[in-house]
């Protein structure tokens, strides 16, 4: 039995992860943490189960084998090295965490013995459509790039961490790594350059198109979510291949799947 603890319990991904813990034979949700402002925390968020605030993070990773974090960039920086120190593996499915705490992770997670699995997308889809984006991107490297990207009307950061890390495969298979994020104006002549373009709008769950232009024909690579679902299963593969791993490292969903 895999006891998993959930951070970001009543955020929209948060939420499913806890829902499929919950239907899993070999898993058991043994906490569920949510922030000091949204008015939960003490509260029964399934029966025999209360939230707990961020000061009750310590005791609930010190009764987890794994702890997801679905927070916020600012949040996880202060969660993981929490669940760390408690003994806990940790899933991140957080996007904009700090080179620096990044960084860190590596030495903690050397030093402690411990393991992680940290993407900024869990769906296996999109782990997919990375691998192809490096695949065509090293077969084309004189195509010009336009990444796009849609999101619903409350999404906070924008490009999506997806997209940026899109881009990141295609920069470093390429050599380009100039980034224009949208155009306006007389702007002249295209360069060598990575066009990134967000849309929000509506109940968009997430869509990314990867464009590849030649002169004559272009690819066009797009992953379209269709639920919150896809990433909270993702979630769940990542939280079974960690669970019970001690080699002191980092990984990533690319490992997870084998890809």
């Amino acid at each position: 039995m895999i006891d998993v603890a959930v951070a970001g319990a009543t955020g929209k991904l948060g939420s499913l992860v806890c829902s499929l813990v919950r239907e899993q034979a070999d898993m058991r949700l043994t906490g569920a943490v949510v922030s000091a402002e949204g008015g939960k925390a003490g509260q029964d968020l399934f029966p025999g189960l209360k939230a707990v605030g961020p000061d009750g993070l310590p005791d609930i990773c010190a009764r987890c084998d794994v702890l997801v974090d679905v927070t916020s960039a600012a949040a996880a920086v202060r969660n993981l090295p929490v669940a760390v120190r408690a003994g806990a593996n940790v899933v991140v499915g957080t996007t904009g965490l700090p080179n620096e705490l990044l960084s860190d992770l590596d030495k903690v997670m050397a030093e402690s013995g411990l393991s992680a699995v940290i993407t900024p997308n869990f769906s296996i889809g999109v782990n997919v459509f990375w691998k192809a984006c490096q695949t065509l991107a090293r077969a084309l490297p004189d195509y010009e790039v336009e990444i796009v990207e849609m999101h619903h009307d409350r999404k906070k950061d924008a490009p999506s961490g997806t997209a940026m890390k899109a881009a990141q495969i295609v920069a470093a298979e390429t050599g380009v790594s100039r980034l224009v994020y949208g155009r306006q104006g007389m702007v002249g002549a295209r360069g060598r350059e990575i066009g990134m373009h967000a849309v929000r709008a509506g109940d968009i769950v997430g869509e990314h198109t990867v464009m590849f232009a030649g002169n004559r024909e272009r690819i066009e690579l797009t992953h379209r979510a269709h639920s919150r679902l896809a990433f909270a299963e993702g979630c769940l593969v990542a939280v079974r291949w960690v669970a019970g791993r001690h080699d002191g490292k980092v990984h990533s969903m690319e490992e997870v799947l084998g890809l």
